[in-house]
């Protein structure tokens, strides 16, 4: 696992895994984040996605229960992928994505 680090505040850690998006009306949207960290996470989906559109999204966990809350779309970085920004997490889920972060207790 490498830390990246691009024009965010916060570093993420490449990790590949199932995230299930959801908007206000129809189905979910099955996406595979390609790195997360404690500001946001950056996914593919076959799906498309709108800037500055605020989706559900729960991330399922390494060991313990899920992870929800609600992200915020800032850009399309690639066809298909996309930079999100976390809205309001705090509490217990926030603590398990710093918790991904090497060097973090």
């Amino acid at each position: 696992m490498g830390v990246t680090q691009e024009r965010r505040g916060a570093p993420r850690v490449e990790l590949e895994c199932g995230c299930t998006l959801s908007r206000r009306l129809g189905s979910p949207i099955e996406a595979r984040t390609l790195d997360v960290g404690p500001g946001g996470m950056r996914v593919a989906t076959k799906r498309p996605l709108a800037a500055d559109e605020v989706l559900e999204f729960e991330l399922p966990p390494p060991d313990g229960p899920g992870l929800r809350g609600r992200a915020r779309v800032l850009r399309q970085q690639t066809y298909g992928v996309y930079a999100l920004r976390f809205e309001r997490l705090s509490g217990p889920p926030l603590d398990v994505l710093r918790k991904l972060l090497p060097g973090t207790p």
